[in-house]
């Protein structure tokens, strides 16, 4: 048996340091963008959820058929390099339009975010399904999977610390520039020296399973017929009952993540009285997230990749209701909490996406379809983007919530459970996410995951239905 690369340090980071960019890109948005606009710019909240809603669900539809395309350059050397180097420009011009908006209204600052995102969400899709699929068809073990994503998702926290240690409003250019430096050299390095898919594999899919090529290359085949088979292939990840039952899981996991992040400027300066000094806190949550992926990765070789996670979910619990409790001042509190929650982020970062991979293994598509399998995960992801500020500032606004209603006698004078009934903040912060990691939890738990053996097998679990 023929024993595969040794991994080593090199080629992790070679790999790795695009994640720097695509991280300054994705948390931003939907923790600095949201308070921006609603309150910089004055664009009405429940419209910024809109916007995000829309943005992203006009870019997700193309998720999953950007991951077959993918798939489908099989054969054509590094079948992720196109949309990699084609993910650039649009990355760029689209930060540039978020962090720099044209108009002097309101109503025209609305407009430019709109099309800013969707250029910024198209980019980022070409470049996360490629990312994510050559990193799954790099790691041949649970462990090296695993460490592929804790690299990638843990130089990315970096951009992320980066970008909202700094407050958007007054460093906008800063963070533009370097933003534009790192991803233009972490694109070279990928792409010159990181380690190459396994392009035998490829070539061999192109070969024997090329159905929507051969559809179109048939003169007898109809365009409906082409459209029909191009979809079956986009969703054929779903007709594998072990995906159908992790997509459930990371959808609430992932939804219950994205609704604190959207309303965290918020907690903080109008619960706790934090300001852009106070930044620093946020930094502190993301470096632990990073820092833990390396426990995440170690347990993970010892218990399983499903198990792990379901362990950081329930980490993660507790910290929700600690924040129901905390008021006016209570900066180490909140540094507890976010100490608490940026372990259990390590499990969300590193273990997930790994899952993935292994899945592909277990089914019998490694070097075939990662692609179509991450389009769809990305579309999964991007829905829980798209809902949560939506839903989050969405409701908000319907209760009438102001920045100072938690700095009013009357509100103050009310006891713990009266200030919960009346604050929507706290409901959409805290306990609506609690909610979901719990149902995110059972599903796990019964979804036969984690009782996967740790070993890779040559057997594919994952039934049709």
């Amino acid at each position: 048996m023929i024993q595969p690369p040794r991994t080593s340090a090199k080629d992790l980071l070679n790999y790795g340091l695009l994640g720097w960019a695509l991280g300054a890109v994705a948390v931003p948005i939907y923790i600095q963008v949201p308070y921006l606009y609603s309150r910089i710019y004055e664009v009405p909240s429940a419209w910024v959820g809109v916007i995000l809603l829309l943005s992203r669900l006009l870019d997700a539809v193309l998720d999953p058929a950007i991951g077959l395309w993918v798939d489908r350059r099989s054969g054509q050397g590094n079948r992720y390099a196109l949309p990699l180097l084609l993910a650039v420009p649009l990355l760029l011009l689209g930060m540039a339009g978020v962090f720099f908006p044209l108009g002097s209204t309101p109503t025209e600052y609305a407009a430019s975010l709109m099309v800013s995102l969707i250029v910024v969400h198209l980019g980022y899709s070409f470049a996360s399904i490629a990312y994510q699929a050559w990193g799954a068809e790099l790691g041949h073990t649970d462990k090296e999977r695993s460490t592929y994503v804790a690299v990638r998702e843990g130089v990315g926290i970096l951009g992320v610390v980066f970008a909202v240690s700094l407050a958007l409003e007054t460093n906008a250019g800063l963070i533009f520039t370097v933003f534009a430096v790192m991803l233009v050299l972490g694109m070279f390095l990928l792409l010159k020296y990181s380690p190459q898919p396994d392009r035998t594999a490829q070539q061999g899919f192109q070969h024997t399973a090329n159905p929507l090529a051969q559809t179109f290359n048939n003169a007898q085949a109809s365009v409906a017929a082409a459209i029909r088979k191009g979809f079956a292939d986009i969703v054929q990840p779903l007709r594998r009952q072990n995906f159908r039952k992790l997509m459930g899981v990371f959808l609430c996991n992932g939804l219950a993540a994205a609704l604190p992040a959207t309303l965290v400027p918020f907690y903080m300066r109008d619960r706790l009285g934090l300001g852009d000094s106070d930044q620093w806190v946020l930094a502190v949550y993301f470096l632990v997230g990073a820092a833990s992926t390396v426990f995440w990765v170690w347990l993970a070789s010892k218990i399983g990749l499903a198990r792990s996670w379901l362990l950081g979910m329930v980490l993660s619990i507790p910290a929700f209701i600690v924040v129901i409790a905390l008021g006016e001042g209570d900066l180490a509190g909140y540094l507890f909490v976010c100490i608490v929650t940026g372990f259990a982020l390590g499990a969300d970062l590193s273990l997930p996406a790994a899952l993935v991979a292994r899945l592909i293994e277990e089914n019998g598509e490694r070097g075939k379809t990662e692609g179509t399998y991450f389009g769809l995960w990305n579309w999964i992801n991007k829905f829980n983007l798209a809902l949560a500020p939506s839903f989050a500032l969405g409701t908000l606004q319907w209760f009438s919530y102001s920045a100072d209603m938690a700095k009013t006698e009357s509100y103050q004078n009310m006891g713990l459970l009266q200030q919960l009934a009346n604050d929507p903040l706290l409901w959409v912060y805290a306990l609506v996410p609690c909610a979901l990691k719990l149902l995110a939890i059972v599903l796990l738990g019964r979804s036969g995951l984690a009782s996967l053996n740790r070993t890779t097998s040559n057997t594919a679990i994952g039934s049709t239905a």
